[in-house]
């Protein structure tokens, strides 16, 4: 069993501000999370700032470029203002987070505790464990908080369920992605208790409906999750909603307030990826999305920069790639950028299939710099140091001496 605790965000840039302030209600209470935030559009540059972050709390942070604009036109719903598309990602956990339990979390909430003992519950029987929608006045049980029995979604392809489901129901799920969940799994879930998706947001509607008991239910303690459910945000400028200031105090704390409270040691430089500095950096020009071995390489040489340039508009294949902080993507390249450039790697990498430019291989075999390449990539008429595709090894090898 992967004992690995997981957490799950969804988001785009727009959402930014929401995103990191319940990332750090988070690491208040927590260490040895890994939590992966699903995203089109957040910026290379806001991950590898707050990563470092993260890191100094004891957690992990990683990106995933979700990119599914087949699904996008056809489930933008239109019926809740409040719903984004990006809410759907939590659909395709299984295929991007190998835990066996996965922990996903709306980022309209916040955390007020420690909520490790969550990983440790027997779901066997279950495909999650869920809070009650609304108090129990919704229907089934609201999906912003979802502890996911990963390892069985995984095995049944629950992701694909859903997505059928989703095309056969889009139109009459009132409630997105969450009457969709509801369908599938109707009773098969595990119920929480009420503090762990304390739904503050219902405020509005248990006032207009006459459901005085919301307002005698105990906020002190505060609940272990509170969620800022409907189109009423504690954000807005004016918003009728109880705990309107804790979110507010998540969002104004400061990193370094954080870190200073858990009184961590500093990782070793050794055991974290490099993030600024780097020994070594490598270049390849495609104008061709298929990259031999470019992930692998990325992630046995964390201490290696892997410039990509293109003269043109690149792929969402492409952007992901950008997951790995070592990986930096020049689109609709300059020529004065790319010279400067090729003055600044030390090898290039010939591992782009299709058209080769053979001007900036020249280049670099005119000046006596190393070009690697694999025996399903190299160019032919050029010196260069080939290896086997199914060797890459080999190459992170080669590279590493190189850097030395």
């Amino acid at each position: 069993m992967n004992e690995t605790k997981a957490v799950v965000l969804a988001g785009d840039y727009g959402y930014i501000r929401q995103i990191e302030t319940t990332l750090k209600s988070i690491c208040c209470y927590h260490e040895s999370i890994y939590i992966y935030v699903f995203n089109q559009d957040i910026p290379q540059e806001w991950f590898i700032h707050t990563r470092k972050r993260v890191r100094e709390t004891g957690n992990e942070l990683l990106d995933v470029k979700l990119f599914r604009e087949d699904l996008r036109q056809k489930w933008q719903d239109s019926t809740f203002g409040h719903i984004n598309y990006m809410t759907y990602a939590r659909y395709f956990i299984p295929e991007y987070v190998p835990a066996d339990r996965v922990l996903y979390l709306d980022c309209d909430l916040i955390v007020t505790q420690n909520l490790d003992h969550l990983f440790e519950l027997e779901l066997d029987a279950y495909y999650i464990a869920a809070v009650r929608a609304t108090f129990g006045l919704g229907i089934g049980f609201n999906a912003g908080v979802m502890l996911i029995n990963n390892q069985r979604w995984r095995q049944e392809n629950i992701s694909q369920q859903l997505v059928e489901l989703t095309d056969r129901e889009i139109e009459t799920a009132l409630e997105g992605d969450q009457s969709i969940l509801n369908m599938l799994f109707a009773d098969q879930y595990w119920p929480l208790d009420d503090s762990y998706n304390f739904q503050i947001g219902f405020d509005m509607g248990a006032a207009q409906y006459g459901h005085d008991f919301v307002f005698d239910l105990p906020l002190s303690p505060l609940p272990a999750i509170i969620h800022y459910i409907s189109g009423q945000k504690p954000w807005d400028l004016l918003s009728n909603m109880r705990l309107r200031e804790v979110w507010w105090f998540y969002n104004h704390l400061e990193w370094s307030s954080i870190i200073a409270s858990k009184s961590l040691q500093q990782p070793s430089k050794s055991t974290q990826p490099c993030t600024g500095n780097y020994r070594l950096e490598c270049l390849t020009l495609t104008d061709c999305d298929v990259l031999e071995k470019l992930e692998e390489l990325a992630e046995a040489l964390p201490d290696c920069l892997f410039h990509v340039a293109a003269y043109t508009a690149v792929s969402d294949r492409l952007v992901a790639m950008m997951a790995h902080d070592n990986i930096r993507l020049h689109r609709s390249i300059l020529p004065v950028r790319l010279k400067q450039l090729m003055a600044s790697c030390d090898i290039y990498l010939d591992i782009n299939y299709a058209f080769k430019f053979r001007d900036v291989l020249q280049s670099f075999e005119n000046q006596g710099r190393p070009i690697f390449t694999f025996d399903s990539t190299q160019t032919e008429g050029i010196t260069e140091r080939v290896f086997a595709a199914d060797r890459c090894q080999e190459m992170v090898e080669a590279i590493r001496s190189y850097s030395g």
